[in-house]
């Protein structure tokens, strides 16, 4: 496919940080963890046909879970990605995330943060 998506591929409660530093190794992989006071509702990024992309998420993420997603699209070179990410509430983050070489991205009442 032509067109940047993420899967998520299991629901994951990571413990220790051995797991996610393999997935430094991997520019295609990250965990995403709703550390929010809230459900996540939506999880979007921009195509590189600059379109949004579908919603990632089958159902809403409780607050306290993660998962594991992976750009799917290898012939997309893009570091910087514009991410949408939208909270039961309203709320959302719309911002690029620089996904090359991370293993975490992090979201919380107050911020999102990468790692």
């Amino acid at each position: 496919m032509r067109r940047l998506f993420f899967v998520a591929l299991a629901m994951v409660f990571l413990g220790g940080a051995g797991h996610a530093d393999d997935l430094h190794k991997n520019d295609w992989s990250f965990n995403f963890f709703n550390d929010s006071r809230q459900a996540v509702t939506q999880i979007s990024t921009i195509q590189r046909n600059g379109e949004w992309s579908r919603n990632w998420l089958r159902e809403p993420m409780d607050r306290g879970t993660g998962l594991t997603l992976s750009f799917k699209d290898k012939g997309d070179t893009r570091c910087s990605v514009r991410t949408y990410v939208k909270f039961s509430d309203g709320s959302f983050y719309d911002r690029d995330i620089d996904y090359c070489g991370i293993a975490i991205v992090r979201v919380t009442s107050k911020r999102l943060t990468t790692e």
